[in-house]
């Protein structure tokens, strides 16, 4: 037995039409139905007010019954399994890994797609044929290159002469001796007025026939120990035409 009711305000509508004699045996008849006592004597504006109110009680007891008998099924089952509990937590877990391996993936894709990006751009660290090298890759050069680049009369390809300067000092020629020859080298092609095209780039004076050594020749205080000062008949021909002299318009 239930030991318990809702009394709703809807009430209110028969109670008023009720005397208060009326309604005490009213609410004593409610107690009792609840309670499965007998009824005390209504007269009939009381049972009226009653059967409405008694409806009421049936339907929300019939409410509590069946909450009841489904509560007593489901302690015989002994409740919701807990592997079904312990499945949808598996199953949360499989799609958040799932989720996270399609985002891993796609980061994936999206490094290869910048690799092939990087792969696209164009290698802008060339060497092209103006006066001026381009390079991209910021080199960058001693100061006594630059020095030397400042004074040689042709400003072609420095990348690669300044790839031949290295070169020969590392075979031994000092920084001073190669802007000697540079300097002697411009004067040279100043004073006889050469025109560009007939100038050596730098990289080729520079370069490992060292053709620059024609211009240390004659000099004591500079030159490497063990080379010969004196220039030779080929060499003042070979100099001869790089100044654009014919053999037969050369004072010997």
């Amino acid at each position: 037995m239930k030991n318990s009711f809702v009394i709703y305000t809807d009430y209110m509508e028969q109670v008023e039409l009720l005397t208060m004699e009326q309604r005490g045996i009213l609410f004593t008849s409610i107690m009792a139905y609840a309670s499965e006592k007998e009824l005390p004597d209504m007269d009939g504006m009381t049972k009226m007010a009653f059967s409405f109110i008694k409806a009421t009680m049936d339907r929300d007891m019939e409410k509590y019954r069946q909450t009841v008998e489904k509560r007593k099924e489901a302690g015989k089952l002994g409740g919701r399994p807990k592997a079904d509990s312990s499945s949808e937590k598996q199953s949360k877990a499989k799609k958040a890994d799932g989720s996270s391996e399609k985002q891993s993936k796609a980061k994936k894709a999206n490094g290869f797609s910048e690799k092939q990006d990087k792969a696209k751009k164009p290698d802008n660290d060339s060497v092209n044929d103006n006066d001026n090298v381009n390079v991209n890759d910021k080199k960058t050069y001693t100061c006594a290159f630059e020095a030397l680049w400042d004074a040689y009369p042709r400003k072609k390809e420095k990348a690669m002469a300044y790839k031949q300067y290295l070169a020969r000092l590392n075979n031994g020629f000092s920084e001073d001796e190669l802007m000697t020859a540079v300097k002697r080298y411009a004067e040279e092609c100043r004073k006889n007025k050469t025109e560009q095209r007939y100038i050596k780039q730098g990289a080729t004076f520079l370069g490992p026939n060292t053709p620059f050594e024609d211009y240390l020749r004659g000099d004591v205080t500079v030159g490497k120990p063990g080379r010969n000062t004196e220039p030779d008949e080929t060499d003042i021909v070979r100099r001869a035409i790089e100044q654009g002299a014919g053999a037969e318009g050369f004072e010997w």
